[in-house]
Parts: structure tokens; sequence; C-alpha cells
């Protein structure tokens, strides 16, 4: 499992969504794909994904973004973040089958130019990388991008034998993927942690004995650190270190909200006092050092045995003491001494720390004024940044409160206007109830008076305004309860034929009863009126009122409220050829699984809430007309011309139903061909094989032309 300093390419799922338990399968590394996984990885292959300390709440939320293909990036880490463990409840008895775990912080997004798919031609939209390489044989060619197939820069051709296409098993299935190495060798060094930068100040040169005047102090704090930029420490100052990754390699950081912190001042560390200069002491120091020195070697404290040998003893602190005391006088002198000594290794940091504990050094004094002048700025304006903030968020408030309430007072005002028409349409409901009786009090009257005997003369119901999924909701399960073929999308289609007849609908089936029945459980549906007029002789005869649909059968009459309608059976298709004109022929089927049951009952419908449900005009794309031109032009071919009459209500059915049936614009074409062509192939008795290509996608109509 050492993966240490390497970017890995695996496959992440989600194993269990209600537990949001992720886990990768390493697919391969720099140096290739990854070896066996039953050497290396036990039981199935697999490493859980635990979340980091860092993300504890976005964990799900943005593993399941990165679900497939993506990397486990190690090269960010040090080996001391060992960011792939042992999974310590690994128990493949309790369903635990992941040996090894992997912490969430190393786990991140596939960078788009790292890794690219080698796919086919019409495979580029389904591949798994942003970009890909295009494979036709043995030309592979890309980068191209995966949702427009354009291409991303200058076009590069592999070999297909290059040794950066591996082919992996992703999620089962065997794919070719193009690694660069060139880019994965390149990787970065683990970013080391850094000690917390210390202002120090530069080491000042010992003053010489006769030096110039010092030049008149900065007027500010500001002043006089600009005025020793040249002379700072490499330590002073460290925001402008580059960064050790590269920018596309940086791992993901969560932005976190500015907040600000009390001004104080910080303890300081305890210093031991040193020992103020005494020009005495350092005389009787140096006299002792002098006779010490001519006595070569000074008795020794302890008691040791006669044969011991004693050596000379040099203290270099001492030596390096006596060394710059006698270079006092020679500025040279002290410009090379203090080259030497910063040129030793950790020399600048022990003097920079030595400097910073100096209470009376004038730069330290500077930076740390200015210092304290930045923090106070930096606290003043996240102060005005969080007031501004809730100025921002009251001013919504206050905005969305006023709309709102806008929005309300608009709202219980329609509710009023609603309410009041609702009793207004109740009253007139009520005033409207004895002038119906009374109107059917007349019409009887006007009949018994007549002595009209027969059932010519006829007072259609009052209907209701029901909405149109009522009515679909209606036919649907009335023929369905009849025993009658229903499939989604039919009810939509009959209503629609019949809302858009001008002349005459009519219903064929197997059998003549069949569509007989199918015409009385119309009528049903619709609570409307059914009248068979073939043994009249004579023309329905409408007494005035009422409001809803009347079905008539085998009859001329001519009434707003009149839709006439014929049944008919393909074998007694016996119409001479080319003389009916051309309407609506609704073909339904028995459900030969199903038995009949009792009809539901429902009160009459207006017609003109009928008109309005159903007839819509929505113009007729470019696509769409072309298909019924060349279906016009094929029925020409065929010697079955189209009238003008069809083709008019096959767009007036189109326009109405495209946007409603379940198959779009296709389907509502398919409809309108089951509905009007194939009755005028059937009239015309044209060859179907001759018209079975122009009629390929339209399932519905084939099967109409096959019954």
């Amino acid at each position: 499992m050492n993966f240490q300093g390497k970017a890995v390419l695996v496959y992440l799922e989600e194993d269990n969504i209600a537990r949001a338990y992720f886990r990768v399968q390493p697919l391969m590394t720099q140096d290739g794909p990854v070896g066996p996984m039953a050497a290396e990885y036990p039981d199935d292959g697999f490493l859980r994904i635990v979340p980091d300390k860092n993300e504890q709440h976005t964990f799900k939320e943005r593993m399941r973004t990165l679900t497939g293909l993506c990397l486990v990036d190690l090269r960010l880490f040090s080996m001391e973040a060992n960011k792939i463990r042992t999974n310590k409840n690994y128990s493949p008895s309790r369903g635990e089958t992941n040996q090894f775990i992997v912490y969430s912080d190393a786990v991140r997004a596939l960078p788009e130019d790292l890794l690219y798919q080698v796919v086919g031609e019409n495979e580029v939209k389904n591949a798994s990388t942003p970009l890909v390489y295009i494979r036709n044989g043995a030309n592979i060619q890309g980068p191209f991008r995966r949702e427009d197939g354009q291409n991303v820069g200058e076009t590069v051709q592999l070999p297909p034998d290059s040794s950066e296409i591996h082919s992996l098993t992703v999620n089962g299935q065997e794919q070719l993927f193009y690694w660069p190495r060139k880019a994965e060798r390149e990787a970065p060094k683990p970013a080391e942690p850094a000690e917390a930068p210390k202002p120090v100040a530069p080491a000042p040169a010992p003053a010489p004995a006769a030096a110039p005047a010092a030049p008149e102090a900065p007027a500010n704090a500001f002043d006089q650190i600009q005025s020793l930029n040249e002379q700072l420490s490499q330590n002073a100052n460290r925001l402008n270190t580059p960064a050790a990754l590269p920018e596309d390699f940086m791992p993901e950081q969560q932005t976190k909200a500015l907040v600000g912190t009390r001004l104080y001042q910080t303890p300081q560390k305890q210093v031991n006092p040193r020992r103020a200069h005494n020009s005495l002491m350092e005389v009787v120091e140096n006299q002792r050092y002098a006779a010490r020195y001519e006595s070569r070697y000074e008795a020794p404290g302890a008691t040791i045995p006669q044969n011991t040998e004693l050596k000379e003893v040099h203290n270099p602190a001492d030596a390096l003491k006596r060394a710059l005391q006698g270079m006092s006088h020679s500025p040279e002198t002290q410009r090379q001494a203090a080259d030497v000594i910063l040129s030793q290794s950790g020399m600048r940091i022990t003097l920079s720390k030595a400097l910073a504990h100096e209470t009376n050094d004038l730069t330290l004094a500077a930076m740390q004024s200015q210092l304290q002048e930045l923090e106070a700025e930096r606290l003043m304006t996240l102060m005005q940044l969080d007031d501004a903030k809730k100025n921002l968020a009251a001013a919504h408030e206050e905005a969305l409160g006023k709309l709102n309430l806008a929005e309300q007072k608009k709202l219980d005002q329609l509710h009023i206007a609603q309410q009041t028409a609702q009793n207004e349409i109740e009253k007139l409901n009520k005033v409207l109830e004895p002038l119906e009786k009374k109107r059917q009090e007349i019409a009887k009257a006007i009949q018994e008076g007549q002595n009209i005997t027969d059932d010519r003369y006829l007072c259609a119901p009052e209907g209701k305004d029901v909405s149109k999924e009522e009515l679909t909701d209606r036919v649907e399960k009335t023929f369905k309860a009849a025993g009658f073929v229903m499939e989604e999308g039919d009810a939509l289609s009959l209503l629609t034929a019949l809302a858009l007849t001008k002349d005459v609908f009519e219903f064929r089936s197997e059998t003549k009863a069949d569509a007989q029945e199918a015409l009385s459980v119309l009528a049903h549906a619709l609570g409307a009126p059914l009248k068979d007029s073939a043994r009249w002789g004579d023309a329905l005869v409408m007494l005035p009122g009422g409001s809803a649909p009347v079905l008539v059968q085998d009859n001329d009459a001519d009434y707003p409220l009149v839709w006439k309608v014929n049944v008919n059976s393909l074998p007694d298709w016996d119409e001479p050829q080319g003389w009916r004109t051309p309407y609506a022929s609704v073909p339904v089927a028995v459900n030969q699984d199903a038995l009949p049951v009792a009809l539901p009952e429902y009160a009459p419908v207006t017609k003109d809430c009928i008109l309005k449900a159903f007839v819509k005009d929505s113009a007729l794309n470019e696509e769409t007309k072309a298909a019924l031109s060349a279906l016009r032009k094929g029925l020409r071919e065929a010697g079955a011309p189209l009238p003008v009459t069809a083709v008019d209500m096959m767009c007036r059915f189109i326009s109405a139903t495209q946007n409603e049936v379940k198959g779009g614009v296709a389907e509502a074409i398919d409809r309108a061909a089951c509905l009007y062509i194939v009755p005028h192939l059937l009239d015309n008795k044209v060859d179907q094989d001759g018209v079975k290509s122009l009629l390929a996608a339209m399932p519905r109509t084939l099967k109409a032309l096959k019954a």
C-alpha cells in the first residue's frame, strides 16, 4: 500500500447512499497500471474513504461531486502525514471488506489536462475524462473536448504502441487511457513545515572610531522601515515566498471567514539581563587571562591522580572575544569579521534572536509600531465589513418584507375577487334553476300539443364546464370499464379528433358491434344524448335550450351542439373508391384479457369546454412541415394522393397535440396518420407494401393497417 509521493488514478463509487459509504479502487500511478488486486488489495480491491478532520461537514457533498475517476494525490503530503492507513474496523465477516482507509483530503478532482481517454469517433460524448483522444484504426489524435468534439490547442498524433497508453478495467469495462508521464515525473516536493516568522533586525557592524555624523532619522515608523529595507534579514518577511507546489496541484482550501482579534500586547519572553559593561572588570579579566596564559597551566580544582596527562584547553568564544577587541580600531577589519561571522551556518538566526530581545533597538521599535498600526487598521476594516454585511442583510430583509407584503396584498385581493365571482355564479345558478325547469315544462307541453310521438325531437340537457384532465380521465376510465384497450395518450387523441371534427367523426373496429359500443361508451363518458336516426328518414329536430353535446348516428342534422358519428368495421369496408370525404376514423380494440364492468356515472358536460380544452393552435416547425411534405409526395407517387382536407385536419391535430403527448411531435404525426391516412389508404385500396417505407417510423399507423 505504499503510494507515498505519487498521484494515483482511482475509481470512486458510493457503496451505500444511506450511510454515505465512499470507497476508491486504485487504477494507475505514474509508473503504469496498478498490479494484481489479489496481491495488493485484499478482498475486493478497494480503499474506504474516511473524512479528514477539516471536512467533517462537507465530506459527503464533495465526495458525491467526485464520483467516478479522480486522484489520490499523495505528492502534497510529507511521509509523516500517513494518509493511507490500516482500517481498524476491518472485518469481512461483518461486511467491512476494506482493509485500508484513505483520508478524504488526499482525494481530489481529476485535472482536465492530466488524463485522456482514448475512444472511438461515436463515443466521445460518453467518455469519462473532460478531454479525449479519438482513435480511428491505428490513427490516434487529440486532444478534443468531450462536450462538442472540438480540438483543444494543437492536435497531436500518438503512436498506437505508445508506452503512455494504458488499458484499464474501469467499473467492469475495459478502457484505454493516455497518461503523459512528463507532467507526472515533475512531482512537487512535499512542503516542509516552516517556523512562524519572527521580526528580526539586521546585525549592525561595530561603529568605527571616527565615523561620520549619522543622517537625520526618518519622521515616522514607516519611513524608518523603508530606509532599512536593504539591511533586513532574510527571515524578517516571508510574505513573498513562492509556493512550494505548482498552482494546478495546490490542494483545495476552504475559504475561512475573516474574524477580528483583540489588539493586545503579546507577552514577551523573559530574558536574563546582561551584565553592564564595566571597564575595571574588563581590565581585571584581561590580566587574569594574561597570567593564566603565562603560567601555561592552571591548577585543577579537583584532586586527580599524579599520572594524569594535562592539556591546555582554549575557549573558542574567549578567543573570538579577544580577537574582536583587537580590531576595534580598524573599520575594514570589523567589516571582514562581520562577513566571516555571518557566513557561518546558523549564525544569522542566532544573531537575529539575540537582537530580537534588545529593548532599546530602534529598528525593532519601528517595526513593532508599524505592526500595531496595521493590526488596528485591519480590525477597523473588519468591523466596518461586519457592519456592511449586517446593513446589507437588513436591507435585503426589508426589501423582501415589502415585496412579500405587496404580493400578499395582491393575493388577498385576488382571493376576495374570486370569492365574489363564485358567489355571483351561485346566485345566477339559483336564478337559472327555475328557468331551466320552466323551459323543460314548456318543451314537454309543445311536444304534447303537437302530438309528437317519436324521438326525432330532442332537447339537449344543460351541461357543466369541467377541466381537460377530468375529461381525459372520464374517457379513459369509461372505455377501460367497458372492456376496450386504452393506452396512455389514447383518450387525449380521441377527444382532440372529436373537438376538431368539421363534418363526421367515426369509430372503426374488427366488428361493427364493437364500433357501435365504443360510440355508446363515449356518449356515456360525456353525459351526452346519443340518437340513431337510421329509421327516421328525416333529420333530427332540436328544441331550443341546453348546452351539452349531442351524438347523432347516420343523420344530416346541422345544429351547433350536434356531432355526427359513424361506425364501421374493417372487413366490411365497402364504400366506393375515392367517394368518401376525409374525416377522423378512430380505431378501437377490445381488451381480450378484461371483462366489462358497470360504467361510472357522469353528469353532462358542455360542448364549449371540450372545444376550449382540446382545440389549440401552435406553430409547426420546419422539420414537421418537411416530414408532411415528404409523406404527401410519397402517397401521390403510390397512386393515393392525400386530399387537402385531410392535410388540413392532420396539421390542426399535430398542432394541438405535439406539446401534449409523451412522444412529442413524432408521436403526434403518428397518431394523425393513424386517424386520417389509414382510412384514406383503405378506402383507395392502396398496396401497403408500396407505402410501408413512408410509414416506417409510425408504429401505430402500421399496426392499424395490419389490423
